[in-house]
């Protein structure tokens, strides 16, 4: 492996590890940990596509398709000129309407005049809005870790540089994932409600919310093992 590619994934493994160590009674970072003693690469790989499935399986049903960001929209995203909510709904803007209710459902008192009720578009929404803050958090983590390389191809290239500026970047890891974290929270607490007025459960929300704290403890399994053994 290159050595910019050791520091881009090494930027993101020492999230797990630095996070951990100071904090451990957090779940999400003991699972992580869990993760990446327990499971080889492969087998972390196939755990990460069965739980995007489970979010894909949550798009599908409230039809909502992925959507290709542009390098300005994610900037955009980036820098808070556009917000997730603005993004979600461009996203649902640009998509073929759906002249049906989800996925077993009847429509109720359609709405717009797709068929869909006022609670199922709310609901919609919110997880296009999912959507569009795992797209916004993979770019930004993204844009971190080539500033890792960037600074470190800038530099001397040993191993004690290496170190150096990958845990540089733990202060602002943790502000991202904090950052997240807190955003996700707010969808979740959205869709609870919005569930428990249309007279349903709160599976969805649980959905939503296990499928973004398991990306994370495997992404930063995966993450972690490449650092360690790449």
């Amino acid at each position: 492996m290159k050595k910019g590619g050791k520091i881009a994934l090494g930027v993101v493994g020492v999230l797990a590890a630095a996070g951990a160590a100071v904090t451990l009674w957090q779940w999400n970072n003991i699972n992580a940990l869990r993760y990446g003693l327990t499971l080889d690469k492969d087998t972390i790989d196939q755990r990460l596509q069965e739980n995007q499935k489970a979010l894909d399986d949550a798009m599908t049903e409230y039809h909502v398709s992925g959507y290709a960001f542009s390098e300005e929209e994610l900037s955009q995203l980036a820098d808070g000129t556009l917000t997730a909510e603005e993004a979600a709904k461009k996203l649902l803007e640009n998509q073929v309407p759906q002249s049906s209710a989800p996925a077993g459902q009847q429509a109720q008192g359609g709405a717009a005049g797709d068929g869909r009720s006022e609670l199922d578009q709310a609901i919609q929404e919110q997880i296009a809005t999912m959507y569009v803050l795992r797209s916004t958090y993979v770019s930004k983590l993204e844009a971190i870790a080539q500033s890792a390389v960037e600074e470190y191809a800038a530099g001397e290239h040993t191993s004690e540089n290496r170190t150096r500026v990958v845990y540089d970047k733990v202060d602002q890891l943790t502000a991202l994932e904090k950052e997240c974290d807190g955003q996700v929270a707010a969808v979740v607490a959205r869709l609870r409600e919005l569930l428990k007025e249309a007279g349903k459960d709160d599976t969805l929300a649980k959905q939503v919310e296990q499928t973004y704290q398991e990306e994370k403890s495997l992404k930063k399994a995966a993450y972690l093992e490449e650092f360690q053994n790449g």
